[in-house]
């Protein structure tokens, strides 16, 4: 039994399979960083694709106001005297000199 401080000294095969089994879980290791990475990937463009607003999913609709609450806004506009015919600027002034 070695003492306090002291390491064994391993044999060189068993250091050669600490290093295989070392290289093996790293390994593992990116091929499961590398999936990860792809279903984010592929996850994030079936999102943008379906949210995405420049490709709408229905067909388009007029955004109007319907004739029926146009024709009181008017009404009660016109009666307010805020909607009125358009004036004509005042016409050119020369001035004495």
């Amino acid at each position: 039994m070695p003492r306090a401080g002291q390491r064994r000294r391993r044999t060189s095969s068993h250091r050669a399979e600490e290093l295989a089994s070392g290289r093996r879980r790293a390994a593992a290791a990116k091929g499961v960083l590398a999936a990860c990475g792809a279903s984010a990937f592929v996850v994030a463009m079936v999102f943008a694709r379906h949210s995405y607003a420049g490709h709408p999913k229905e067909p388009v609709s007029a955004l109007a106001a319907s004739p029926r609450f146009v024709r009181i806004v008017r009404r009660n506009l016109l009666q307010a005297g805020v909607v009125a015919p358009a004036e004509a600027p005042p016409g050119a002034a020369t001035a004495v000199s």
